[in-house]
């Protein structure tokens, strides 16, 4: 059927739930806009509910049927002569025309049963065409369709699919007839978008499939609102812009969709150096990888790295060619001690999506409002109830909190059915084998590290418990050490009490994965899935122990102990009674339906969580996981007789006496060439540069921490001597004499391996002669070295080589030793922030 453009009546429904979610974020507490408004598109739509008729398939009979192409139905030449023809909207509950939820309206009633009962139709067909000139396919850059549909939606043009919703069981069906989607309440709204490659001069079809979700579902609808193309000359239309959580707390990744086809970046720059919007020419550029999108527009994931603690950044996206997305800005904290956000199932449409979205917004107002310095946001799951619904992820990235804080976010079973999820957000170390249920479905366990924690999401919908506990074991095997706790976490909660507790599925895993728990020393455990708040009592495997003994306070695991924390819905979507039967693993349960988050505080001997709800931000539960005292390193007795005191007497060595060459002893190293770095070791972060004081802070990658490597300064490279960084990583240096003006490389090198590591700083002025080193003048020159600048900003004597002084392991000034006598036979036992494991 060939429709005629036609000034739209009805304007685009995404852009209308944008303007809605506008006034929510503008509305709600602690929240700041954060939804910008669609673009408004003055071209005229080619389909619109009133002016385009279709012809349509109401039987049950599959219309390639006989044909060795399935998708004969949806070609230009296919004859649909006698088929029936209406304009939409199409629909019907319960074999009428009255009565479909979500305030929407059938104008031609859809023939809901099989022939002779009450079995549904499976599948309807649809098909519509439009004439198009190559003067108008010229103009346009993209088109944007607007549709309605309940149950699930496969959309073709010119026989090619363009998108599919809730369509993954389409691909079982022998044939074309048979049910698909999730029956999930009223109908979905969705945009996607239409490359116009796929149209051509002339008459153009539009071909829809209509799917029921099961033989006795209660209703059926479809309404095509309107097609509408965007000029080639307009900017791309950039959205769903999101942060996301890095491998390490010096990364961070972006995700967001657009409209353009052009290769696009994200921009990186020191807040304090953009103007008014305008990113300085040294901004660092990040390019991305991309695809085209579930709902037709082209996704993109880019990574920022070596970022620095304690420092405020902004950042963009887009290019330079097609246009820039609205600058955003985000903190990276001071290293030590942290906090992160825990929040259980948004599930943004599970109820209705404006209000959903609401609460949503509310929760993530406050709790950064409260916690402002809070570091992540972590997710157990189920961000939207219907995995291929833009409007709903509209709704769960309406908090600005999703552009300023990252987000770690695990899958739940609602959003596991598309690959929106794994276009929409970009998690780290995401693993290509463990946690994939099957190709056509998002998946893949990962893990991070942030700070002293490791974190391992498992993808639970993956019901390969072995391969989860495979993935544990092998990334506790090599990064284990690295970190002092251990936090893994996914969607479906083991230890619940409401009703998913007794699904068959949840048994099993509650028999499955708390053994591996235990068996791999994690610590602690964050699930949701049940929409309710449960703590339980210390599990070693599926044992719950200390269950006499209070359960507020502080909570200290033996041997295999693990606590397990299911979070409650934060956005008020939807909530779960708890049964009335009785679980001994739960210490603590609660439902009040409220949304609740919960904070968390991490520390090096405890890891501390409040729950909140949200509405007037009361208690509902709090605990203190505790680390129990570690075996491997007893404290000191300092009444122990065996332990020899400082000699009194022993006099104090002179400050001032030069320290032994660090250098010397061994022969000079030779520097490796820059032309011989790699991207995979630009992993040194220079976090300061005082070139007042003439120093160098940087911090290496978590596994050179401690290690012992030759450093060079580049242009012409000067050695630095071979001294490790500290425990945490943490390198002071004094820059040489001479270090001229610009762009400067540090390299950390060993023999055996080359370049370990390497960064670059730059220096505004070329650095000053320093007092004691050749032709400064001053006392204290001579051979040797001394230390770099110490903690409180004193500077000792330079190497007279000009060679930088490290801090980071030195040997602290003898005269420290001379403060050891007044505390003869007391141990003063300082105990720095050590590993977990050895």
């Amino acid at each position: 059927m060939t429709t005629t453009p036609t000034a739209a009546r009805r304007p685009r429904h995404r852009a209308r739930v944008a303007a809605a979610l506008l006034l929510v974020t503008a509305t709600a507490v602690g929240a700041t806009s954060t939804v910008t408004s669609a673009r408004a598109d003055d071209a005229v739509p080619l389909l619109t509910t009133e002016s385009t008729a279709w012809s349509y398939l109401e039987t049950g009979v599959d219309p390639s049927g006989g044909s060795t192409d399935p998708l004969s139905w949806t070609a230009d030449d296919f004859d649909d002569s006698a088929w029936k023809n209406a304009q939409g909207s199409f629909g019907a509950k319960g074999g009428k025309a009255t009565g479909m939820g979500g305030g929407y309206a059938v104008d031609t009633l859809l023939q809901q049963y099989l022939p002779g009962g009450t079995v549904d139709v499976p599948t309807y067909f649809f098909r519509s065409s439009l004439d198009l000139t190559a003067d108008q396919l010229a103009g346009w850059k993209s088109l944007t369709a607007d549709v309605v549909y309940d149950d699930a939606l496969v959309v073709y043009v010119n026989g090619t699919k363009v998108v599919g919703y809730e369509d993954s069981r389409v691909a079982e069906h022998d044939g074309n007839v048979g049910y698909a989607g999730d029956g999930g309440g009223d109908p979905d709204r969705s945009t996607f978008t239409i490359d116009p490659a796929l149209l051509h001069a002339g008459e153009n079809t539009v071909s829809v499939a209509l799917y029921q979700d099961r033989s006795t579902s209660s209703d059926i609808y479809f309404d095509f609102l309107s097609l509408t193309p965007v000029s080639a000359s307009a900017e791309a239309t950039i959205s769903d812009v999101f942060l996301n959580i890095g491998a390490d707390e010096s990364q961070r990744a972006v995700s967001w969709y657009s409209d353009s086809t052009s290769a696009e970046e994200a921009q990186l720059a020191l807040t304090k150096d953009v103007t008014d919007g305008a990113f300085p020419a040294r901004a660092s550029s990040f390019p991305s990888t991309s695809g085209v999108a579930t709902d037709g527009q082209n996704w993109h994931h880019a990574t920022l790295t070596g970022l620095v603690p304690s420092t405020s950044y902004s950042y963009r996206v887009g290019s330079d060619a097609d246009g820039w997305s609205e600058t955003y800005t985000f903190e990276t904290q001071a290293t030590g001690d942290y906090g992160f956000l825990f929040i259980g199932d948004a599930q943004i449409g599970a109820g209705e999506t404006v209000a959903d979205t609401a609460g949503w917004v509310e929760t993530m107002g406050k709790a950064s409002g409260e916690f402002p310095d809070t570091s992540f946001v972590l997710s157990a799951g189920d961000q939207v109830n219907t995995a291929s619904n833009e409007l709903q992820y509209d709704g769960f990235l309406a908090p600005s909190q999703t552009k300023s804080l990252p987000f770690a976010t695990n899958i739940g079973n609602h959003d596991v059915a598309s690959k929106a999820y794994e276009q929409h957000f970009a998690m780290p170390n995401v693993s290509e084998t463990a946690g994939r249920p099957d190709a056509n479905r998002a998946g893949g366990d990962y893990w991070f590290i942030y700070q002293d924690t490791l974190y391992i999401s498992f993808n639970s919908n993956d019901r390969d418990d072995a391969g989860h506990a495979d993935f544990a074991r092998k990334v506790i095997a090599e990064h284990g050490d690295e970190a002092r706790w251990t936090i893994v976490t996914f969607h479906h909660s083991v230890y619940s009490v409401a009703s998913h507790a007794t699904d068959g599925d949840i048994v099993t895993r509650r028999a499955e994965l708390p053994p591996v728990m235990s068996e791999l020393d994690v610590d602690l455990v964050l699930m949701g899935h049940d929409h309710v708040y449960v703590r339980s009592y210390l599990m070693s495997g599926t044992t719950p122990v200390h269950t006499d003994e209070p359960v507020d306070g502080t909570v200290t695991p033996e041997g295999d102990e693990v606590l397990y924390v299911t979070a409650n819905s934060s956005s008020g979507s939807k909530y779960y009674d708890i049964q009335s039967q009785d679980f001994d693993f739960s210490a603590v349960q609660n439902q009040e339906y409220t949304p609740n988050f919960t904070n968390v505080e991490v520390t090096a001997d405890s890891i501390a969580m409040t729950t909140y709800r949200t509405a007037d931000m009361t208690v509902v539960d709090e605990v203190t996981l505790s680390r129990p005292a570690d075996p491997t390193e007893p404290p000191v007795d300092p009444t122990d007789p065996t332990t020899p005191p400082v000699d009194p007497t022993t006099p104090p060595v002179d400050p001032t006496t030069p320290p032994v060459d660090p250098g010397s002893g061994h022969e000079e190293p030779t520097a490796v060439p820059l032309s011989e770095l790699t991207e995979a070791t630009h992993t040194l972060v220079v976090t300061a540069v005082d070139e007042a004081e003439g120093t160098l802070t940087a911090t290496v990658p978590r596994r050179l921490a401690g290690a012992a490597l030759d450093w060079f300064v580049h242009s012409e490279p000067v050695y630095l001597g071979d001294d490790p960084s500290d425990d945490d990583g943490v390198l002071t240096l004094r820059l040489p004499e001479g270090l001229g003006a610009g762009t400067h490389t540090l390299v950390g090198q060993t023999d055996a391996t080359g370049a370990e590591t390497w960064g670059t700083f730059e220096l505004t002025a070329a650095s000053d002669p320093l007092p004691g080193t050749p032709g400064a003048g001053g006392a204290g020159s001579g051979a040797g070295t001394g230390a770099g600048t110490s903690a409180g900003g004193s500077t000792d004597t330079a190497r007279a080589d000009g060679a930088l002084a490290f801090t980071g392991s030195d040997a602290l000034p003898l005269v420290a030793g001379a403060l050891l006598v007044l505390l003869a036979g007391l141990a003063l036992v300082v105990r720095a922030r050590h590993r977990r494991r050895a």
